[in-house]
């Protein structure tokens, strides 16, 4: 193996030399394809490709019986991070974080059904989660009268979901 400087561009203007480690061969006459070399600038600023909700037709659905984009905009507006979590390829749920006083009055709530002393620890987790998924669910409307007909994990996954992008759950720790 050795190190080889090998220039690649697809037009005379746009060039760049990069040099790239390769096993040794027998030929002298080394070609690379663009396509296949990736050059990494360490000091460039990574591009974030696609598009956003920004970008489309405000009366345009997300999917097929979804919220427009104009809808998602709007929950933008109104509450700041919106997002989208896939529980099936066809089921698709839109919520919203929560801040910090609407957690404060949640958690107040669910004590006191607690000290009630007429509901289990049991029950009291999953209304928990039922709650926190009627907060911040935005689309489809969650109703939890109605989760006889949901699938069973909808308000675990969304209420764990709520927390993590809430600020409850560090996205990275490190020891000092």
């Amino acid at each position: 193996m050795g190190n080889t400087k090998v220039t690649i561009g697809d037009s005379a203007e746009n060039v760049e030399e990069v040099v790239v480690e390769v096993e040794e061969t027998e030929s002298e006459d080394l070609q690379f394809d663009k396509a296949f070399v990736e050059v990494i600038d360490p000091e460039e600023e990574p591009v974030e490709m696609g598009i956003t909700v920004e970008d489309l037709d405000p009366e345009e659905e997300l999917w097929p019986g979804g919220p427009s984009a104009g809808k998602i905009i709007e929950w933008k507006k109104q509450h700041g991070d919106v997002y989208v979590t896939s529980i099936t390829m066809e089921q698709h749920v839109v919520w919203r974080t929560m801040n910090r006083f609407e957690y404060k009055n949640h958690v107040k709530n669910v004590e006191k059904l607690g000290q009630s002393n007429q509901i289990s620890q049991a029950d009291i987790s999953m209304l928990n989660e039922e709650l926190i998924a009627e907060m911040c669910i935005l689309f489809p409307k969650f109703d939890r009268s109605q989760l006889g007909q949901e699938l069973a994990g909808v308000p675990s996954i969304i209420a764990q979901e709520v927390m993590e992008a809430s600020g409850f759950v560090a996205l990275e720790v490190r020891q000092l």
